[in-house]
């Protein structure tokens, strides 16, 4: 899985992101959802900007993303100005509710496939004052591993730090390099239940 991800990754994700980018609680490692979290899926437009919903980091909470549909790609801020943000990649094979998942690949414009069939992604970001929060983002791709799959690891969603930091630790997921910058902010559910949901064909 792990040769699979590093020959996929040269070849695949910047010509997946490119095109899709532009359109663009509490847990613990091993524990579940709350079920009292309201969790939406999939991009929403309206104007010029594309609305998703995210995960902050460092509570697991929902949060909302939006992307100005002209905004300069890769992003050009200065290098103190990135932060990261980790996308990442649940198997088709997953447990984990696809209602629940950021983004699927029938509702949202990037990252749709994989070097494994995917059932979606989530976005952890840093939001102020817990985390690491700039405007231009560094996408890192989180891939799940043999191992992951083996020992049930992709049936666990990951929502803060403390989680991804124990997975990559448990050789559960693999992280990639940072394979785009782009410039988006944090916004409100009101503004995401404002657009309208988007509806993509997987390629």
């Amino acid at each position: 899985m792990i040769k699979l991800f590093n020959q996929t990754i040269g070849h695949r994700i910047l010509g997946l992101l490119l095109g899709g980018l532009v359109t663009i609680g509490m847990a613990t490692y091993g524990s579940d959802t709350p079920s009292s979290t309201t969790w939406y899926s999939g991009q929403r437009a309206f104007g010029q900007v594309v609305v998703e919903p995210a995960v902050d980091l460092a509570t697991g909470d929902e949060i909302f993303l939006l992307t100005p549909n002209n905004a300069p790609l890769p992003a050009k801020a200065a290098q103190r100005a990135h932060a990261p943000l980790f996308l990442v990649l649940y198997p088709d094979s997953s447990s984990v509710p696809v209602s629940s998942l950021n983004c699927t690949p029938s509702n949202c414009g990037h990252l749709q496939t994989w070097a494994y069939p995917l059932k979606g992604h989530d976005h952890l970001v840093g939001v102020p004052h817990t985390g690491d929060f700039n405007v231009a983002w560094d996408v890192i791709l989180v891939s799940f591993t043999q191992k992951g799959f083996d020992d049930g690891a992709i049936n666990t969603r990951i929502l803060t730090l403390a989680q991804l930091d124990a997975a990559d630790t448990n050789g559960d997921v693999v992280m990639s390099d940072v394979v785009l910058s782009f410039v988006c902010s944090i916004t409100s559910r009101a503004t995401y239940l404002h657009g309208t949901p988007l509806s993509f064909e997987v390629p």
